[in-house]
């Protein structure tokens, strides 16, 4: 079984990974973390004008710091850096991946976004759930607590 992970950076992936990492240890899963990089080609000139190597290499850096951690733990894990659109990218790495699962952290849920499933604030998220044909595990970010919802 293998399992992959959108992974944006360690504090933000913290949980999903997490998450991940629970659900792999229980299966015997192998778990891959996948890093989406923009292209500075097709997200405008200023981009092009300042890119560098930099957001690759700091990617590559917190991959394979957060794998460490992993393997650390038993799991089976490994990561790569991809360059590219990330909505699509993330699916199509997925997809190349054979992966049996796709774990995917969300936005803030609360005041601000009471309607989970539209998710307007993410539409990361709102891509993959409308086209990933991989199945998705969404990991919920800042959960509101139980006792803040009872008050509702």
């Amino acid at each position: 079984m293998r399992f992959v992970v959108a992974f944006s950076s360690p504090k933000r992936s913290a949980r999903t990974v997490e998450a991940a990492a629970r659900h792999a240890k229980a299966l015997g899963a192998e778990v891959i973390l996948v890093r989406m990089v923009p292209d500075p080609n097709k997200v405008g000139v200023v981009a092009q004008l300042i890119s560098s190597d930099r957001p690759v290499d700091k990617a590559k850096s917190q991959i394979d710091d957060v794998v460490a951690k992993l393997k650390e733990q038993g799991i089976d894990a490994t990561g790569e850096v991809r360059i590219g659109e990330v909505a699509m990218g993330i699916v199509k790495a997925a997809v190349e991946l054979k992966a049996d699962l796709l774990f995917v952290g969300t936005t803030t849920i609360g005041a601000q976004s009471p309607t989970f499933f539209l998710m307007k604030k993410d539409p990361i998220v709102h891509y993959l759930v409308d086209h990933s044909p991989i199945s998705l595990v969404l990991i919920r970010h800042d959960v509101i607590p139980d006792s803040e919802l009872e008050s509702e």
